[in-house]
């Protein structure tokens, strides 16, 4: 008789948790992938994108301060110090380290789909390559580096810790 505890063919049970959250990480990587390779192709379209973006939100931002002038000041220092780090080599320089972070984060969670823990180490690794890239492409003290660094902190971070909440899981 053979004994069931001992069978090899029994897989390791997956939570459905943790296959949605890989499943939404494969599928924003594979987002983002396209969209640095759509900008290490043509960065120029990137800086007229993110020029035209500007422009928008310079009239909304000047007509919330249009009654203070130290706020229209700030309004035009703010918008200055992106317009100064819209470059082509900047976004394709963002776009390159894009890319390297969502191809770690993407292999990452196809390995914790099956239960690796490597993944997770993987997915960090992308995820510190995203805070990282920002701040070193744009700078420091320029406040496209700085919100770009933040977003990709927060929502890294969020799902860090999802992830670590299933490494029992994973072997």
């Amino acid at each position: 008789m053979v004994d069931q505890d001992q069978n090899p063919d029994l897989s390791p049970v997956r939570p459905r948790f943790l296959t949605i959250l890989c499943y939404l990480t494969i599928f924003a990587s594979t987002y983002m992938i396209f969209s640095a390779f759509s900008g290490l192709s043509d960065p120029e379209s990137t800086v007229k994108a993110m020029t035209n973006s500007m422009e928008q939100w310079e009239s909304v931002l000047q007509d919330a301060v249009k009654n203070d002038p130290s706020g229209q000041s700030k309004v035009d220092e703010l918008m200055g110090d992106i317009a100064a780090s819209n470059t082509s080599s900047n976004m394709r320089d963002n776009s390159f380290f894009s890319l390297v972070s969502n191809l770690l984060t993407m292999i990452g969670a196809f390995l914790m789909l099956r239960l690796k823990k490597n993944g997770l180490r993987l997915y960090i690794l992308g995820c510190i390559i995203a805070v990282v890239a920002p701040v070193l492409v744009f700078g420091s003290d320029n406040i496209m580096g700085f919100s770009l660094a933040l977003m990709a902190g927060l929502s890294g971070a969020l799902f860090v810790l999802l992830y670590a909440l299933k490494m029992k899981y994973m072997e």
